[in-house]
């Protein structure tokens, strides 16, 4: 049987951090860590990311109702139920979770957005996903964060986390 790409995402209360454990086709599995600026500053990314590639060319109100839509849609297709079976250690990046501290997201055209994560020893992993699985992992989060973490009660730092715009096509970067 073919392994298929799967993710999970957990709050640990003791981190104050999200880790996020997934599994490529080959049956690897790697496990991260987003602290929360990364991750409050991740969903504002995802949100304009999601916008821009809609599809929709009308004014910024039709633009993010339609991104949403879009949003809804992927959850409603994704598969929650099938329990999360995790791979073996990735050969590269080991069985630890590491720590995230940078996130690029691409859109690569025909439905494709590359999600790139700078580790805090410099290395990088990046890999492809279509557009409806990044929808539904950047809901996953929100709703882990709403949910679960407690950080959107307290004043949180917005303006710590930088995010550059390096042109069309180069992607947004979180840092």
């Amino acid at each position: 049987m073919t392994a298929r790409v799967q993710f999970r995402l957990s709050y640990s209360e003791v981190e104050d951090r999200i880790l996020y454990s997934g599994t490529f086709a080959d049956g690897q599995e790697m496990n991260l860590w987003f602290t929360r600026r990364l991750t409050l500053g991740f969903l504002e990314l995802a949100d304009r990311v999601s916008v821009s590639t809609s599809g929709v060319s009308a004014n910024p109100t039709a633009m993010k109702e339609v991104a949403a839509f879009q949003k809804d849609a992927a959850m409603q297709s994704a598969d929650l139920s099938t329990p999360y079976d995790g791979g073996a250690p990735h050969q590269e990046l080991g069985e630890a979770p590491l720590l995230v501290t940078k996130v690029t997201v691409k859109p690569e055209g025909e439905g494709r957005i590359t999600l790139t994560f700078g580790l805090a020893d410099k290395r990088q992993i990046s890999f492809p996903v279509a557009r409806d699985v990044f929808l539904t992992i950047w809901n996953l989060i929100d709703e882990l964060v709403r949910k679960k973490t407690g950080w959107l009660s307290v004043q949180s730092p917005m303006s710590q986390h930088r995010t550059d715009h390096s042109g069309p096509g180069d992607g947004d970067v979180l840092h």
